[in-house]
């Protein structure tokens, strides 16, 4: 490379302008002062710098290696060539043009027109490239107005060319486009959407993202299926419309050619103290002659760090409707409205619940709703431990059957103290008093009763030399009057629920709720080992029991605990490497150590990667089911898909899902085979077959 005509040069335009007065042009350019630099429009850096006085204007030219540099607050303009017009104030630059501003976006044009000051002018035969994305927009004409460009002639795709000059898979063509730099928003007008050089689509009017932000407006990617109970089905998800970074909305369509057309919306808004989410949807079902909706409703208001209101809530006009469009099994269906406060010693919350049964075999008419329910709990600490109050009031409703009224008060002191062998010890008292008014059918009256209790908890662990082992010991006893559960006059609402396992054994009641009690004198003990490291556990076993010395009705026989010896429960893990994870909860008989509940897994392989898991739960005259995932990689581009899950009691496959996905730069293609086995209310067995197309950087895609 020939050596510079000038020395480089780094200054301001207007310190070139002095040197042209002091200096005649026969001397050639000498360098510059920079005194004032920080006054002036823009720096400049180029190898060979000429002036023409006549024209007033100044040329930079630069060399293959060593372009042209103009520098400025909104960004910098590299080229072959700058032309600086001195009266007119405006730049223009000529040859392998790359304008890039502070977002990282870099636009690459043939010839551009700015301002001095670097925010506006005029482009051609432009390119845009975004950061992640890379080139995806060309233009022919362009006019950037501060942080807006606005241009003619447009073509989008982040597809990558084709090397043998072929039609890319997909792009987006335009009349007109307007690229707003500040808010990576792209708005088009007069658009066609083409696959594969095809045209498919005609959009009037629309908006996506650019870059890095997360997607606002836009389209989503429709998806494709076949099933025997919905027959062939499209469903448009349709279009996401955000007015503001905050908020947005989707509206969609699935079209079931044996079912109808089924309408989805959807509404999400996050302000300061604010945020809300409403999904809705409609259906005249043709298949069942009846009209199928659901709403859901998520929505807070914070008035500072601690105080709220809020909803959340979700009905459905019938049993089976999610289910059977949505793949969801839920139980019951909850509506809560709330109002809580909470401090660093203090906790206050008011809420009413509406229960939706989802079990077409129950009466929705015996459900219970809780209107309202109040509760309060107040924490001190005191001689080294913390006392804690609480109150609870609850009313519950039903158009049929029993209405009950409680109130419950709490107070319960804990501490803990450490021994000199490294033991320690916590040592607590509870009390309670309830109140209990009911009214109906089976229970009519009112009842008390007072719950006092003591128990202590004690821990030592025992490490090995090096620290890789510990073995610890817990033993809890607790004692407390016998009874409590007034026979059947305290109506269990909220208590129906009991299993004994290694999150609760050491709790004083294991029940869910309040209305049952565990009473009289109890021991229980348990032994933790661990192998590994204070971060990384390589392998685990606890094991242990309960026992009381008297039988307890109250409790369930097959809870765990219905006898004075309860069954051992335990847990069990190895992770001895990354790429292998077992984890096993178990539940075995007190005196035959058959297995009465296990809820085991097993994973081998990295979950981002190529990985296989199947886990089996069982309970004891009641659940026996086999699970299993996987994913495995075909080539680069495509990857298999399964899931299974299986009622091994009744030889019934419950659900049977395989896939294959493959995936460019620029798409996603899914293709999925299901095969649901379970009936449920009108929900019968099914196959479907579905092919999901995601355009990846349109819509609510981030890549």
């Amino acid at each position: 490379m020939r050596p510079p005509a000038l020395p480089l040069l780094r200054a301001t335009v207007w310190p070139w302008l002095l040197a042209v007065v002091l200096l005649p042009l026969a001397a050639g350019a000498q360098e510059a002062s920079t005194e004032d630099a920080g006054q002036l429009p823009f720096e400049l850096e180029a190898a060979d710098v000429s002036y023409d006085t006549s024209a007033s204007r100044v040329v930079a030219v630069g060399e293959p290696d060593n372009q042209v540099l103009v520098r400025g607050e909104p960004g910098e303009v590299r080229a072959d060539k700058i032309t600086y017009d001195i009266e007119s104030g405006m730049v223009l630059a000529e040859g392998n043009v790359r304008y890039g501003d502070a977002q990282g976006n870099v636009l690459t044009v043939e010839k551009l027109e700015l301002r001095g000051d670097l925010r506006a002018g005029a482009l051609q035969q432009l390119r845009l490239r975004v950061p992640v994305l890379g080139d995806v927009l060309r233009a022919k004409r362009a006019e950037v107005s501060g942080t807006t460009y606005r241009m003619e002639d447009v073509v989008y795709s982040p597809c990558a060319e084709c090397p043998k000059g072929g039609p890319r898979p997909w792009e987006i063509r335009a009349g007109q486009v307007a690229y707003d730099q500040s808010s990576s928003q792209a708005t088009y007008r007069n658009a066609t959407m083409r696959v594969y050089g095809a045209p498919v689509m005609y959009l009037p009017w629309f908006r996506h993202p650019l870059g890095e932000r997360k997607a606002q407006s836009g389209l989503l990617p429709p998806m494709y299926g076949k099933s025997s109970v919905l027959g062939d089905e499209l469903t448009l998800r349709g279009y996401v419309y955000s007015p503001d970074e905050n908020a947005d909305y989707t509206l969609g369509t699935r079209l079931m050619s044996a079912r109808g057309a089924q309408l989805l919306a959807e509404r999400r808004q996050v302000g300061i103290d604010t945020e809300s989410e409403i999904k809705a949807s409609f259906l005249n079902d043709t298949g069942v002659g009846r009209v199928r909706n659901h709403l859901s409703i998520v929505a807070q208001k914070d008035f500072d760090t601690t105080r709220r209101i809020g909803v959340n809530g979700e009905v459905a006009n019938d049993d089976n409707y999610l289910n059977q469009f949505f793949n969801r099994n839920d139980p019951y269906l909850a509506s809560t409205l709330y109002a809580e406060d909470g401090g660093e010693q203090h906790y206050v919350a008011l809420s009413g619940t509406y229960f939706q049964d989802l079990n077409a075999s129950r009466d929705p008419a015996q459900t219970a709703q809780v209107l309202p329910r109040l509760q309060m709990e107040r924490w001190w600490d005191v001689w080294g431990g913390q006392v804690d109050a609480g109150l609870d009031v609850t009313s519950l409703y039903r158009d049929r059957g029993d209405l009950s009224r409680r109130v419950i008060g709490s107070t319960e002191f804990r501490r803990p103290f450490w021994l000199d062998d490294g033991s320690k010890v916590t040592v607590g008292a509870t009390g309670r008093l309830d109140f209990y008014a009911t009214e109906g059918p089976t229970r009519d009256g009112f009842v008390t009763r007072a719950l006092p209790e003591v128990n202590m908890l004690w821990e030592k662990p025992y490490l090995s030399p090096g620290g890789n082992h510990s073995i610890t010991p817990l033993v809890m006893a607790a004692i407390s009057p016998r009874g409590g559960n007034v026979g059947q006059k305290i109506p269990n609402e909220d208590s129906a629920a009991y299993e004994l396992d290694t999150g609760n054994l050491f709790e004083a009641s294991r029940f869910a709720g309040l209305d049952r009690v565990e009473t009289g004198p109890r021991l229980v003990y348990g032994l933790d080992n661990r192998w590994g490291t204070a971060d990384n556990t390589r392998w685990r076993l606890f094991v242990g029991q309960s026992l009381r010395k008297f039988d307890d009705t109250t409790l369930p026989l097959d809870g765990g605990a219905g006898t004075k010896d309860s069954d051992w429960v335990g847990q069990a893990e190895a992770n001895p490497v990354p790429w292998l994870t077992l984890s096993s909860r178990f539940r075995l008989d007190h005196g035959s150590f058959a297995p009465r509940r296990m809820d085991s897994s097993l994973r081998l392989g990295d979950v981002k990667k190529a990985y296989v898991s199947v886990g089996h739960s069982y309970l004891d005259n009641n659940t026996d089911e086999f699970t299993s995932r996987m994913r495995l990689p075909l080539t680069e581009k495509m990857a298999f898909e399964a899931q299974s899950r299986n009622d091994l009691r009744n030889s019934k496959v419950l659900l049977a899902e395989g896939g294959l996905s493959w995936r460019e730069d620029c798409y996603l293609l899914k293709l999925v085979v299901r095969r649901r086995g379970f009936t449920s209310g009108d929900v019968q067995p099914s196959t479907d077959y579905l092919l999901n197309v995601e355009l990846l950087s349109l819509g609510d895609n981030e890549n």
